[in-house]
């Protein structure tokens, strides 16, 4: 039981987390009072729909690049309205802008809750008035995701679609009952996230293909205890797997753990490919779409060819860093920071050995890395630099215009980002093992009376009194007394219940790290436009695993008084209520820049231009 209760204080606000919803609405209805018309890409958007609800099935407008997912799930929801209530009847801006607000404020949260319970093997038995979890909140609050709630964007949709994609697959892998049920919906919900966007293919295929891969292969290893790459081959050879926590984790590691993986499915090959069969069914479709297609995008496609983009795997962290540092700022401190520095409510106890810097070695590597991708690889789309309308162009217009030397400056930001991101993976406690007791040679535990004597006792007692009487007389052969455990087997007991909590706790591993910057690598990489919509769904998957033990192990300390009790509650909840408050001021900024400060471009006389992400 937690020795820390909640204070009422945090109580009340659990409960008011729900309500922060409604400002999803209220900025749809903002955007639809002062932008009545279509802007930037609801000019496309817009006139696809309405044409789906006048039933022109083949029209088609040469200039979207995304298939018709968003237009079809829109003409579901208002036909569905239409039936019910009679409207709408014609689809406008409005309309269509709300069926996103919709999505954003009802079904996203809702498909976001099943998954994070999913994740975290847990199940949801709040109440309903707060049964969405702050972490789902501000989710929805992520500003990237919640401005274009506001306007009819394929953004939300093709999270909404993977998410409930990953939410099937996660029944796959714990419903034997109804696996077939679940194979069959994972592949509905994956196809129709290729229907919502290209590049969920990554998500669904890589990811989620990933993710299946590694529970079978480590369901049926065992751990391999030694950390030499020629003993890990072995190793995987006898089914043995390398798989720390990040929170142990180096550099080096993570290439061990790929080979590790790879060696024990090169062992078992046929349960491998048989696990992740689902998702390469869904890859062999998007590949026979690219074949009729003669392309990845459908429409504009000499402005959106694919190339290698290396450097958008540097501008990830920065982004990630800038919106998510109140969950980064406290586990950091307790990684800079002496233990005497650190006040005792915010201290996580983090062990020594999670308190490192990045190593040397790390360094000598990555930076240079990083340094030769700048130079060599650093791709300005022509829309970057033409449309003043991005925040992306002025990052662009820093980046690149005031002095050379600032983007290789800026590879120091990138190595800091990334560190602090990743490590984020690394901030959990592992629970200590049970401690075992040597027991005295002189002593007779109770457990140590054998399963034959307990039995011969039951059997005794069933009889009857006469016969009990008569057995009396005669004294049976006394049962043997269990030598005392020596020292060496216990300690053998003891490694092996280490090993096995090792295993079974739920804490972020390397495998899961390796396969989330697979997808992440795949998805940006080949995109030569930066936009920052096309960092939210590695941004939702990160911050959905971000582990949590941490913030239990901090809750099982006995307060000295009340003030530290109420501190250290404070403490608990303040990241997550900091995000939220980081999270509404942004959108407050961005979105009354986007409404009231518009511009005109000489060349467009009369026509305001307006700010977004």
């Amino acid at each position: 039981m937690s020795l820390i209760s909640e204070s009422d204080i945090s109580r009340a606000a659990r409960y008011a987390v729900p309500f922060a919803l409604l400002l999803i609405p209220v900025w749809r209805t903002k955007v639809n009072t002062e932008v009545s018309e279509p802007y930037l890409d609801e000019v496309f958007h817009v006139p696809q729909a309405q044409a789906y609800w006048a039933h022109k099935w083949t029209q088609w407008d040469p200039k979207l690049t995304t298939p018709p997912g968003l237009y079809l799930w829109s003409y579901g929801l208002c036909a569905i309205l239409l039936a019910l209530r009679g409207s709408p009847a014609k689809l406008d801006t409005q309309a269509l802008r709300t069926t996103n607000a919709v999505t954003t404020g009802i079904f996203l949260p809702w498909r976001l809750q099943s998954l994070s319970d999913g994740i975290r093997k847990a199940r949801n038995t709040r109440p309903l008035g707060a049964w969405l979890s702050h972490t789902v909140l501000n989710i929805c609050l992520f500003p990237p995701l919640f401005f274009f709630s506001g306007l009819y964007y394929t953004d939300i949709l093709a999270l909404l679609a993977v998410v409930e994609a990953y939410n099937w697959d996660l029944k796959r892998a714990s419903a034997a009952n109804s696996f077939l049920l679940s194979t069959l919906g994972f592949l509905l919900f994956g196809l129709a996230a290729l229907v919502c966007r290209q590049t969920n293919i990554f998500w669904v295929s890589v990811f989620l293909g990933g993710l299946q891969a590694v529970r079978k292969i480590r369901q049926s290893s065992k751990t391999c205890e030694s950390s030499g790459i020629s003993a890990i081959v072995r190793g995987g050879l006898r089914n043995e797997i390398y798989d720390p926590p990040v929170s142990e984790a180096s550099l080096q590691d993570y290439f061990k753990t790929g080979i590790s993986f790879v060696a024990v499915a090169t062992k078992t090959p046929i349960s491998t490919v048989a696990s992740i069969f689902p998702h390469l069914v869904i890859l062999a479709a998007f590949g026979a779409f690219v074949v009729w297609n003669d392309g990845v995008v459908l429409g504009h496609k000499e402005y959106h060819t694919a190339e290698i983009h290396l450097a958008q795997m540097l501008y990830i962290w920065p982004y990630f860093a800038f919106f998510s540092w109140p969950i980064l700022a406290i586990p950091t401190l307790n990684v800079l920071l002496p233990k005497k520095l650190l006040p005792r409510y915010i201290d996580y106890g983090l062990p020594e050995k999670q308190k490192k810097l990045p190593s040397i070695a790390a360094t000598l590597i990555v930076i240079p890395a990083m340094l030769a991708i700048v130079h060599f690889n650093t791709i300005v789309h022509p829309f970057t630099l033409a449309d003043n309308r991005h925040y992306v162009f002025y990052v662009f217009r820093i980046l690149l215009r005031i002095h050379p030397a600032i983007k290789y400056a800026a590879v120091l930001a990138y190595f800091l980002c990334g560190w602090a991101v990743l490590s984020a993976f690394g901030f959990a406690i592992l629970p200590p093992p049970p401690r075992l007791l040597q027991i005295p040679a002189g002593m007779k535990p109770a457990s140590a009376v054998s399963k034959s004597a307990v039995k011969q006792q039951s059997q005794e007692a069933k009889k009857p009194t006469r016969s009990r009487k008569s057995t009396t007389k005669k004294e049976g052969p006394k049962p043997s007394q269990p030598d005392p455990i020596t020292p060496e087997v216990l300690a053998r007991v003891q490694q092996s219940l280490v090993q096995r909590q090792k295993q079974q706790a739920d804490v972020p591993r390397v495998s899961f790290v390796l396969v989330w910057l697979a997808a992440t690598t795949l998805s940006l990489v080949t995109a030569p436009l930066v936009e920052p919509r096309y960092f939210i769904i590695p941004w939702v998957m990160w911050r959905l695993h971000l582990p949590t033990s941490v913030l239990e192990a901090f809750r099982q300390r006995r307060p000295r008084d009340e003030n530290e009790r109420t501190r250290a509650d404070l403490a608990m909840n303040a990241p997550r209520f900091l995000e939220t408050a980081w999270f509404i001021i942004i959108n407050l900024v961005t979105g009354y820049v986007f409404l009231y400060k518009g511009f005109e471009w000489p060349q467009e006389p009369g026509k305001i231009q307006r700010f977004m992400w």
